[in-house]
């Protein structure tokens, strides 16, 4: 064994030695973390708060009811005359009842549906609370509704019940944290439509996702 490689050794073995007596440590306290939004003096309630900034933030903010949705989404559709769609297992609508030529199910691997996906033009996902605070929707990603739902169309509609709307990003991961023994493997805060800047300081929408994002409220 060189030089290097003794010292090398000897310091893993340091550094191992330390983290089990760090891990022993009975004098160590759990503190929970202070959320610093709970602590904000609010105006209105937290659904027009969340109205007000999502379209702030290049949300187009829809509302419905949850018997008309399909037709507020047949709506939208139809204004921006798209006619591909994607969505995804857990929708739990009536898609006979959506207005589209070519309706793709995304239950299978990207790489069997890759085609599909980059070619669809629009897609809908359901957040499953949104963020008064931030004017932001948080999205579970797994098998069945996966994160490329999200990103890959032109056009992306969001939907979220109104009882689902947390004061803080902190509330929002507590709740998903509450709700799942293990953390879902992607979860998605997003803020409308993916928007950059070139050098010129020129904004470019749909670089690193959907260009328009509709939320419908109900």
């Amino acid at each position: 064994m060189s030089r290097i490689q003794e010292i090398s050794q000897r310091s893993k073995g340091q550094i191992l030695e330390r983290l089990k007596r760090a891990h022993k440590d009975s004098s160590f306290a759990y503190t929970p973390s202070i959320d610093p939004v709970e602590h904000i003096q609010r105006s209105g309630d937290m659904l027009e708060e969340l109205k007000r900034k999502m379209t702030d933030n290049k949300y187009i903010v829809e509302e419905s009811t949850k018997e008309e949705l399909e037709n507020k989404i047949n709506s939208i559709t139809a204004s921006y005359g798209y006619t591909k769609m994607i969505y995804g297992e857990s929708l739990g609508l009536d898609i006979d009842k959506i207005q589209a030529q070519e309706k793709v199910c995304f239950n299978k691997e990207i790489e069997e549906l890759r085609q599909e996906v980059f070619h669809s033009e629009f897609s809908i996902v359901r957040a499953r609370v949104g963020v008064s605070s931030h004017g932001v929707a948080l999205v579970h990603s797994s098998s069945a509704q996966p994160r490329m739902l999200s990103l890959a169309p032109t056009l992306c509609i969001m939907l979220l019940e109104k009882k689902n709307i947390v004061g803080s990003l902190a509330e929002a991961l507590n709740l998903v944290k509450n709700e799942n023994a293990v953390l879902p493997s992607n979860i998605l805060f997003i803020a409308g439509p993916s928007r950059t800047a070139d050098i010129e300081l020129i904004t470019v929408f749909g670089v690193h996702g959907s260009q328009k994002v509709h939320i419908i409220l109900y």
